[in-house]
C-alpha cells in the first residue's frame, strides 16, 4: 500500500507512540485477485499503473475520496474496480485523450479491494466509476448508499477517524 503524507503528526491510538506526518493518501498497488496469484500464475496477468487484466477479469484503477470535516483536503483511497470488456477497451482507447471525461463513461463496477477500518467488507462493492480530465485518475463513487464507507463518502470524515486508517494501514491491521 502506497501512503502520500501531510501535517507534522499524530499520537497513535494502537501503539501509544507518535507517527511523524498524517497519512490522507492511501492506495492499494494492485486489486486484490492480483495479490492473491503466485509468481507462476502472474504470467497470466498483465498489471499496469492504471490497469490490469487476470484472465478474462479487467480492472482500472482510480480514487475513492473522503472529505475531511473541517480541512479543504480529502482523504484518499487509491483503489481498483473490476469493469466489463468494453469499457476497459474504451478506458484504454480514450487513457491520454483530452477531454475524455466528456466522452467516456461513467462505467459501473465491484471494488476489489479489501480497506481497513470497515466491519463490513469493502470488496465487491457496487460503484460507478466516474472518469475525470487527462492526467486525474477516475472517481469511484459508492452505490450501496448504507455501506460505511459510502455514508463516509457522502457526509465526510474526522479528522480522528483519517489517524485512526493511518494507524490501521501502518500496523498492517
Amino acid at each position: 500500500m502506497q501512503t502520500e503524507t501531510i501535517f507534522d503528526g499524530y499520537l497513535c491510538e494502537i501503539c501509544g507512540q507518535f507517527h511523524a506526518g498524517q497519512y490522507i493518501s492511501l492506495a492499494c498497488d494492485c486489486p486484490d485477485p492480483y495479490t492473491c496469484l503466485t509468481e507462476n500464475e502472474k504470467s497470466r496477468a498483465y498489471l499496469g499503473t492504471d490497469d490490469c487484466v487476470i484472465d478474462d477479469e479487467h480492472y482500472v484503477r482510480g480514487i475513492i475520496e473522503l472529505p475531511i470535516v473541517g480541512l479543504d483536503v480529502p482523504f484518499l483511497w487509491g483503489v481498483w474496480g473490476r469493469v466489463w470488456k468494453k469499457d476497459y477497451d474504451e478506458f484504454l482507447e480514450y487513457y491520454a485523450f483530452q477531454g475524455r471525461e466528456q466522452i467516456i463513461g461513467p462505467y459501473k463496477s465491484r471494488l476489489c479491494n479489501r480497506l481497513p477500518g470497515y466491519d463490513l467488507r469493502t470488496s465487491n462493492l457496487k460503484c460507478t466509476i466516474k472518469i475525470q480530465s487527462l492526467g486525474k485518475r477516475p472517481l469511484f463513487l459508492i452505490e450501496e448508499p448504507e455501506h460505511p464507507l459510502a455514508v463516509e463518502q457522502r457526509n465526510g470524515i474526522s479528522l480522528q477517524r483519517a489517524r485512526t486508517i493511518s494507524a490501521l494501514v501502518r500496523h498492517k491491521l
